[in-house]
């Protein structure tokens, strides 16, 4: 039975290494465009937010099963990768290999502004949670043409926030 769900709002997104990203963050969320040079692709980029995490009510350590990211992506952007931590520890990972040999699925299209399969992330198996709740994820450029730089419309990544379900 649900405990407690709880939701970060998608302008607490940071970026690990924001060279080659214009970031803004706005009252709907932070949104990330990659910048490039001429003839050279952008580098895929991590990012983090972090769940407010209830650890103990009532005595009890809760767990986690269900957590979500909101998103939407240009038509040459996606998210490859999806890593959750608790603290320190990864406790889950997906990761998208062009070609195959991953775990995960690229995340692409509108799935901004209601829970939809792709901005789900359901872990293998309850985990009892014991510090504090992170999603980083890694955004890739798709399909950019690197013909005309500095900037690529379509090379966008928005968050708009994201949360999990403790019980």
């Amino acid at each position: 039975m649900l405990k407690h769900a709880s939701w970060a709002h998608g302008n607490a997104v940071v970026t690990e290494l924001p060279s080659g990203l214009i970031v803004r963050h706005w009252g709907w969320g932070t949104e990330m465009q990659f910048t490039f040079a001429l003839n050279q692709s952008p580098a895929p980029a991590w990012c983090h937010i972090p769940i407010p995490t209830p650890v103990i009510v009532n005595d009890v350590r809760l767990k986690v099963r269900k957590l979500f990211l909101l998103f939407k992506t240009g038509q040459h952007a996606a998210i490859d990768s999806i890593h959750v931590f608790d603290g320190p520890n990864r406790i889950h990972m997906e990761d998208f290999k062009p070609g195959g040999g991953g775990n995960g699925p690229r995340r692409s299209g509108n799935h901004s502004t209601g829970i939809s399969a792709p901005n789900i992330i359901t872990l293998p198996a309850d985990h009892e949670v014991l510090w504090g709740m992170s999603i980083a994820f890694k955004i890739t450029p798709v399909a950019i043409t690197t013909s005309s730089p500095p900037v690529d419309p379509e090379g966008t990544v928005l968050i708009t926030t994201a949360g999990a379900d403790f019980f």
